[in-house]
């Protein structure tokens, strides 16, 4: 069974998510400050971490998805996940998604993570990527602050793209191009 590579930065390491991390994945999501941007309702018992883990990793040998825990380098403590959502080969088109333990928020880990895996997809993945998508929730400030840091530039506003949580969600489109991020090395 394939993994996805292991990724490191100055204070992280991006490698594979296992049921041994259950616990941690489900304190990050039956939190409501995690999950109050997100697609999903707060889980509840351990039993959807572990699905969550499962599902992803299927996902993963399929091609559709690729995604990393992140973890603390020197400790090794599970601080969240980041990664590719989904793929869209034709168009060469990667969507990106995010989420860290509210304690590592404030800390630029997110940047940090993201840095590694944006560069990874442009530069060492091994199919082409010319552009990384991300959707944001309206009133996700945090959220936008990380990706205007990493270069990514605001489309515009989908009006009531998503549904979730019994309603309507207005999400912002932000994107990075390949050709942009290489100008910013």
């Amino acid at each position: 069974m394939k993994t996805p590579p292991e990724l490191a930065t100055s204070r992280l390491i991006l490698n594979e998510c296992v049921l041994a991390d259950t616990q941690a994945v489900f304190s990050l999501f039956a939190d409501d400050k995690v999950t109050q941007f997100y697609d999903l309702a707060a889980f509840e018992t351990l039993e959807a971490a572990r699905e969550l883990i499962k599902q992803d990793a299927v996902k993963h040998q399929q091609q559709l998805m690729l995604r990393w825990a992140i973890r603390d380098k020197f400790t090794q403590q599970f601080l969240g996940g980041c990664g590719v959502n989904h793929f869209e080969p034709q168009r060469h088109v990667a969507v990106i998604g995010y989420e860290l333990m509210p304690q590592a928020w404030g800390q630029g880990l997110a940047t940090e993570a993201l840095q590694a895996v944006i560069d990874y997809l442009f530069t060492k993945y091994r199919h082409p990527i010319n552009r990384i998508e991300a959707f944001v929730m309206q009133g996700n400030i945090g959220s936008e602050k990380v990706l205007k840091k990493l270069g990514f530039k605001c489309e515009g506003v989908l009006r009531q793209h998503s549904y979730w949580k019994n309603q309507y969600h207005d999400l912002s489109l932000f994107s990075l191009l390949k050709h942009e991020y290489l100008q910013q090395e």
